[in-house]
């Protein structure tokens, strides 16, 4: 029999290379594109979300604003303060998530 979870308002952690392929995800983009807007390269993209090695904090920030994240939410996996749903109101203009 497995263990439920009954914890109201639980918040799963995720590692950088989680959050990182998740931003590009939402973002809609593929690795090469994200590498592109974030002047990094694919193979950078792909060692940053298989979690080899530490990303220069200037390619995470390239990585934030190409996929319109939170860059403090990118870096240290911590939600952002300011919405009722921890989301900022603040949008890089041009960067919108896409809509469907």
């Amino acid at each position: 029999m497995t263990k439920a979870i009954h914890m109201a308002g639980f918040v799963p952690q995720f590692d950088l290379c989680d959050r990182v392929r998740k931003a590009r995800e939402v973002a809609g983009l593929t690795q090469d594109e994200l590498g592109e807007k974030a002047g990094v390269g694919r193979a950078t993209v792909a060692r940053i979300e298989r979690g080899k090695g530490t990303p220069r904090r200037a390619s995470l920030i390239a990585i934030a604003f190409a996929t319109g994240v939170d860059f403090n939410w990118l870096e240290t996996g911590e939600t952002p303060a300011g919405e009722p749903d921890g989301g900022s109101a603040v949008r890089h203009q041009g960067l919108e998530p896409r809509t469907h």
